[in-house]
């Protein structure tokens, strides 16, 4: 294993063990499962609005505008959504790898129940926040959070998904804000499968910032190291490469620490050592009470 990672898994433990980590679940999390990603999610709609979704960089832009099309009708959107999600999937290896760790705080801007379900089949009780009104109550002995400050499957018309639902977010859906800057100050983070695209979590880690700029908290996020695709001419590979490269750096002001990997299995065997040193340390620390 290379030795970033290795050292990872060694500070991350430690979290573990003192109760003070989070997941971050973003898109990539859910695709091994079978769901599609936001470009291919968007692919038909965006044919009807005479659009290459391939050039497309603004996919919320593209979600907004097929409903601008179809007079502010947000139904063709839902249905997408449905017909995608709503299947049958299991969880992967990585949702059940994470859901054997001590951590009792998800985040997630997926619409998909992979983690619930991950987490029922672990034997944890989850108290699931998808909308405001489940913000002001709490499940009678729960083991785990799960908030999904996006929406959930089941309420495809309270999904946010248009430019307009992220403009609209802070005042909608504004304790969802405040309970993710909490967490990001309390709590260290695991970022995986997160591009750092979403621009609620680019508020919120501001203002996290902001209040807390000489001491934040040491954030971790997995990011594939970028190859050059098939087909990819050599300049943008280049532009590519570098733009990560950016990304990689302006995450460092939000105390964002970037795992680089070269494939995603990467992933797996660095929560597999995770799960078996927790397992360990706590069958050692059982031994020594007896």
């Amino acid at each position: 294993m290379k030795p970033h990672l290795q050292r990872f898994i060694d500070d991350y433990l430690a979290e573990l063990v003192e109760g003070n980590a989070a997941i971050f679940a973003g898109a990539g999390l859910s695709v091994p499962a079978g769901f599609v990603d936001w470009r291919t999610l968007l692919r038909p709609l965006s044919e009807d609005l005479d659009l290459d979704i391939d050039l497309e960089t603004d996919l919320v832009a593209v979600a907004q505008f097929h409903v601008n099309a179809n007079g502010l009708n947000r139904h063709k959107l839902h249905k997408a959504l449905l017909e995608t999600l709503s299947k049958d999937a299991k969880p992967t290896k990585n949702h059940r790898l994470l859901a054997q760790l001590p951590i009792t705080t998800f985040w997630t801007t997926n619409y998909d129940k992979l983690i619930e379900v991950s987490l029922h089949e672990g034997g944890k009780v989850a108290d699931v926040k998808s909308s405001v009104p489940q913000m002001a109550t709490t499940r009678p002995h729960h083991d785990v959070t799960v908030y999904k400050m996006h929406g959930d499957i089941d309420r495809p018309n309270e999904a946010v998904i248009t430019k307009e639902d992220y403009v609209d977010y802070p005042k909608k859906r504004a304790p969802f804000i405040t309970a993710l800057a909490g967490d990001l100050v309390k709590k260290t983070f695991l970022f995986v499968g997160f591009s750092f695209t979403d621009p609620n979590l680019d508020h919120v880690l501001a203002q996290v910032r902001y209040h807390f700029s000489v001491d934040q908290r040491q954030h971790y996020a997995f990011f594939k190291s970028r190859s050059k695709q098939q087909g990819e001419t050599d300049e943008h590979f280049a532009h590519h490469l570098a733009r990560q490269k950016h990304v990689i750096e302006d995450l460092k002001r939000f105390n964002v620490k970037v795992l680089l990997i070269d494939e995603y299995s990467e992933i797996t065997e660095v929560l597999t050592a995770l799960a078996n040193r927790y397992r360990r340390r706590t069958v050692f620390s059982e031994c020594l009470q007896f």
